[in-house]
């Protein structure tokens, strides 16, 4: 991205972590805050963070799992430090966007071929939406059947259901893309065409050329996907390992609180709602929604602790990444690895994306 962007990005997040800490002093009153601060057991903020710590090895493994397939020699190491950065850039930027140009970026820097690059990192994608999904249809049948009321009487019900549906329907459009290439490419054509018809679509021409580029790279993938069965396989597990990690942060917080009365697959399936419903925010790190979200589902979990249970997990799960972040990009830079611009990052994704497509029209 551009480094106004960047700063831009960051501005708006250091905005937005002052303005959660004054509405938290404001509305819950300072004593209050201190006095709930004093009631966790600080044992169970390192767990937190050990977490999240978790989270991003299990990250890191299935990159390095898929990556394996394709470049035996590639170290651990480049395949972490690649994590942690797509966390940062991915925390900074709407949609989560910029983590995976920075991180095949970063990869070709570490000496990782830009086709394996993009080919290991498009995977783990897939993999984590389908994983995400089956996670959501777990919690959605397990979770409605003993909260579902409450969450109807909450009024929370409709966000759930339009969460449920949104992440649904991209699982059936990355299947589609596998089974049935040339026929989403028509679907897709025949929506842009509608909507430029209806005038609110400009330049159709550009978006028939960008779509069909990326059912393309998709269909490569699933392609790469079919042929690597044992690696799917792990990197499924370490995908389940990582949600189940991000999800169960609450939970510890909530044990730490000392509190009783939830159980740990009710807290499980709150917070896969409110990861299902801000993921689609157009926001950095999908700001005020998951404040939002948190606050609506798990109010009445952490009654008076509810603030203050908020603003840690929302600096575990989204301050932490860019903090942390922030130093590994640092420090590479200290070795002579610059931070590229949003251009630079899009042009090596766009050189590897022709260079698969080329290679698969040969083939055929």
């Amino acid at each position: 991205m551009k480094k106004s962007g960047k700063k831009l990005n960051l501005i708006i997040c250091g905005i937005a972590f002052v303005i959660m800490i004054v509405y938290l002093f404001v509305f819950d009153k300072p004593e209050k805050v201190f006095n709930s601060l004093r009631a966790i057991n600080p044992w169970f903020i390192i767990i937190g963070v050990l977490f999240m710590v978790g989270y991003w090895l299990c990250e890191a493994l299935t990159v390095h799992v898929l990556l394996k397939t394709m470049q035996k020699n590639v170290k651990l190491y480049y395949s972490w430090t690649d994590t942690i950065i797509g966390q940062y850039f991915n925390c900074i930027t709407p949609f989560a966007s910029g983590g995976q140009p920075m991180q095949t970026y970063y990869f070709v820097k570490f000496g990782v071929p830009l086709g394996n690059a993009l080919t290991a990192l498009l995977s783990r994608f897939i993999v984590y939406q389908f994983i995400l999904t089956l996670y959501s249809v777990f919690t959605l049948c397990i979770g409605l059947g003993q909260f579902g009321e409450n969450l109807m009487q909450k009024g929370l019900m409709p966000f759930v259901i339009i969460g449920f549906v949104i992440n649904t329907l991209v699982i059936i459009f990355l299947i589609g893309i596998a089974v049935w290439r040339k026929g989403t490419i028509k679907f897709l054509n025949m929506i842009i065409t509608l909507l430029a018809k209806m005038h609110i679509l400009k330049n159709p021409m550009r978006q028939r050329v960008y779509f069909t580029r990326e059912v393309e790279k998709f269909h490569t993938n699933f392609t790469f996907l079919k042929k690597h069965i044992p690696a799917i396989i792990k990197a499924c597990f370490f995908t389940f390992i990582q949600l189940t990690l991000f999800l169960s942060i609450t939970y510890v917080l909530y044990l730490g609180f000392g509190l009783e009365g939830a159980g740990l697959l009710q807290i499980l399936s709150y917070q896969a709602f409110v990861l299902m419903i801000s993921s689609f925010i157009p926001l950095p790190g999908a700001m005020g929604a998951a404040e939002l979200g948190f606050a609506g589902f798990f109010g009445d979990i952490f009654g008076e602790f509810t603030g203050t249970a908020m603003m840690i997990w929302r600096i575990f799960t989204f301050y932490l990444p860019i903090v942390v972040g922030m130093i590994f990009t640092l420090t590479l830079k200290s070795k002579g690895i610059e931070e590229p611009t949003k251009l630079e990052a899009n042009e090596h994704i766009y050189n590897a994306e022709q260079s698969i497509i080329n290679k698969k029209n040969e083939e055929e």
